[in-house]
């Protein structure tokens, strides 16, 4: 290992000769396999600026990892040139004023365990080995989203590397366009090698997990559609169910392990007192075959889907936005669950509203932000002779629930299959985003994503 590759690069350059490079290309998705002329590891900015110049000028393809989680494998490249921004993680925290600069390279678990010290969170994902940079970039989706956001609304300024190599500080008094497009428009325009966040208070939630067999997962729908539909539903409330089969966590029975059926997580992030008296409500009413309630720190919370959802696996995704859970969706979601094979593949219902939808249309890339409902279906399986069965079962189960969707899909749960990848992540907003690239991208430098197209160059 060595920067004598990269003219003014002061991090390591591994090449495929050097030991360590089979480890340094492989990614969370272990369906990609991919072998990258270079990977640089930076530990400046000034780095990403000599990379990409380097790039530009030896035609490489770019590729940018941060956790490597991206589900197509855009984190990672063939023949080109991988900027691994793993270096670029440290997290420092401002309690008085409740704000945390975070680097490019920062793990969601970095994130959280700085921020946790102060009694503080970042609104974020849920699997603490996700890249923060990547799932911010993407709107960010998670836990604490009903209560402050998606992880795009505590973002409040960002230093990025565009594709000339030159280093701008993107906030809604610089740059105001390509801040907008930051939050939402995916790694379209540029390399952030660091994010400035907002936080909120926050150290532990009230959490109540539900096991019932698949015959009475209907019930469970409809009760969790009714509740999130109320007007009146609190922002500190967050329901999500999973369509699988039964995983072995401590308070689910052995003999249900493995069980096709719903399991659910309604979080409560207010007071435990009002917390307690809705969820013990909901608990009496479902009357589950397996269930849990607790007070459950939110460390501890960010992490307990980590080893479920390792490195290693292999994963195919498809997902869309619904309006509502109507009756017809919940008959096909009901009968496609009944096909799994997989203990790991599942559908996810994961509501949304709350604060994300009070946040105005405009202010961000992000364009969904009135949907009620994020369906997710994110096949995940360990043997590669798994693959066509999986694959074709999240295909099929996407295509029969497709009618029941709402315009656009979330672009961190996209593959790279989709039909018209640009219209269905962006939306909306893809002619804004078009007219931001071509200012800061005008040669699609950074094409490996959810890719938008410079408006100079649509026909």
């Amino acid at each position: 290992m060595s920067s004598r590759t990269i003219p003014r690069f002061s991090g390591f350059v591994i090449e495929p000769d050097d030991a360590g490079y089979d480890a340094a290309r492989a990614i969370w998705n272990a369906m990609h396999d991919r072998r990258p002329a270079l990977i640089a590891r930076p530990r400046t900015a000034q780095d990403v600026a000599a990379a990409i110049r380097h790039a530009r000028a030896s035609n490489l393809l770019i590729a940018v990892r941060g956790g490597g989680h991206s589900m197509p494998g855009h984190s990672v490249c063939d023949d080109g040139i991988v900027i691994d921004l793993r270096a670029l993680n440290r997290v420092t925290v401002d309690p008085q004023n409740k704000k945390a600069t975070v680097g490019g390279g920062a793990l969601l678990g970095d994130v959280d365990r700085a921020t946790q010290e102060h009694g503080l969170v970042l609104p974020a994902g849920v699997v603490s080995h996700t890249g923060a940079g990547g799932l911010t970039l993407g709107g960010g989706v998670g836990r604490m989203m009903r209560r402050f956001g998606l992880t795009i609304d505590s973002l409040e300024a960002a230093e990025v590397v565009t594709a000339d190599g030159e280093i701008l500080r993107a906030s809604p008094h610089h740059h105001p366009d390509l801040f907008w497009a930051l939050r939402g428009g995916g790694g379209n325009f540029g390399v952030v090698t660091e994010f400035e966040f907002a936080l909120h208070e926050l150290s532990e939630l009230l959490v109540l997990a539900t096991f019932h067999p698949l015959e009475e997962a209907r019930q469970v729908i409809e009760r969790g559609r009714r509740e999130m539909a109320d007007p009146a539903a609190p922002d500190e409330l967050l329901w999500t169910s999973f369509l699988r089969r039964a995983t072995d966590t401590p308070w689910m029975p052995r003999e249900l392990v493995g069980r096709h059926g719903i399991m659910s997580l309604v979080e409560w992030s207010g007071e435990v007192e009002p917390g307690a008296a809705a969820l013990s409500k909901i608990r009496e009413e479902l009357k589950p075959a397996a269930s849990d309630m607790s007070v459950v720190p939110f460390l501890f919370m960010q992490t307990i889907t980590d080893d479920l959802f390792a490195h290693g696996l292999r994963t195919y995704i498809k997902a869309g936005f619904a309006g509502d859970l109507h009756d017809g969706l919940i008959d096909t979601l009901l009968d496609r669950a009944a096909l799994l094979r997989s203990p790991i593949s599942q559908v996810e219902l994961l509501a949304l509203g709350g604060a994300i939808a009070r946040i105005d249309q405009d202010a961000t890339a992000f364009p969904f932000r009135q949907a009620r409902w994020l369906i997710n279906i994110p096949a995940t399986w360990r043997d590669a002779d798994d693959d066509e069965h999986e694959i074709a079962w999240a295909r099929a189960t996407y295509a029969a629930a497709k009618p029941y969707l709402s315009e656009g899909q979330y672009v961190n749960f996209m593959g790279s299959d989709e039909d018209d990848t640009a219209a269905g992540a962006y939306g909306r907003t893809i002619e804004r985003l078009q007219q931001v690239k071509a200012v800061y991208d005008p040669g699609n430098v950074f094409r490996l994503n959810q890719n938008i197209t410079p408006a100079a160059s649509v026909a």
